[in-house]
């Protein structure tokens, strides 16, 4: 009895010590503030951008490293996510930067009537994160991806599109190397991707259909880059997002982690940036 109650308490006072110490493994996050690119008008005036923040992790050393740029979704981004994608993703080689378009505008969601609004107002905020790391020097500036989630992957697709980059005001020949789009509102998405694209979505996703990329990518073609779409069986809207256990309606949807289909993307989200930033 007493070395039974012996191993328990030495198993309890193990996992006391382990939850901090998990903690200081978890990637150090800073917080930064850049401006939102400015916007150029065909008349030749220029909407001046917004001051924004972001979250921003590298690896260890000088670099430079490539980098990845995320996108939130509509209700923004779980604390969850936020560390796990810097995790991932820096321990990988990756800078970082988690961009959060609604802390400095006050915006609590845009997920109902606002949504193509803030969307308008979130495409700067893309331009101007590239041109955040493009100042950093631990940063290639020519070896930066986009990765968005809904709202945020719709952004992603547009900053994929030829000649986006010319609506704002430029720094030399700042382009993105590649888009990654966790289940994007595929309607909305215009011209076909000019740079590697990959966009991941549930076969059951109800809020952003999956037959909307489906008949998208169709009707794009296939002259250009490489658009890969990856669809998973039996998953929701928001199956990357490991909070979502179990599921939640939101604004009349059904969200639910897929743990299968969230560790397929990751792995193939890597593979991805592994190839078009390295």
């Amino acid at each position: 009895m007493r070395r039974t109650v012996t191993a328990a308490i030495v198993l309890m006072l193990c996992c006391v010590v382990r939850a901090p110490m998990a903690d200081a493994w978890a990637t150090p996050l800073e917080r930064v503030e850049f401006e939102s690119a400015s916007q150029r008008l065909v008349s030749g005036a220029l909407i001046p951008g917004d001051r924004i923040q972001g979250t921003l992790a590298k690896p260890d050393g000088a670099g430079p490293f490539p980098a990845v740029i995320g996108l939130h979704g509509c209700a923004g981004m779980h604390d969850t996510t936020r560390q796990r994608l810097a995790d991932e993703l820096v321990a990988r080689g990756y800078v970082i930067l988690l961009v959060d378009s609604y802390a400095t505008r006050g915006i609590d969601h845009a997920c109902t009537s606002s949504a193509f609004a803030t969307f308008l107002r979130r495409r700067p905020d893309a331009y101007g994160a590239l041109l955040f790391l493009a100042r950093q020097t631990f940063v290639d500036p020519h070896r930066v991806a986009a990765v968005g989630f809904s709202a945020g992957a719709w952004v992603t697709l547009s900053v994929a599109e030829p000649n986006s980059f010319e609506l704002f005001v430029p720094a030399g020949n700042l382009r993105f190397r590649a888009a990654a789009a966790f289940y994007p509102p595929c309607k909305q998405a215009m011209a076909r991707p000019a740079i590697p694209t990959l966009v991941f979505i549930g076969a059951i996703d109800h809020w952003t259909p999956a037959a909307d990329c489906s008949s998208k990518i169709a009707g794009w073609g296939n002259d250009g880059p490489p658009i890969e779409l990856v669809v998973y069986p039996g998953a929701y809207h928001g199956f990357y997002y490991p909070h979502l256990q179990p599921g939640t309606t939101m604004f009349g949807h059904w969200l639910e982690y897929n743990g299968a289909a969230a560790d397929d993307a990751r792995r193939r989200l890597h593979q991805f940036l592994d190839r078009h930033l390295k």
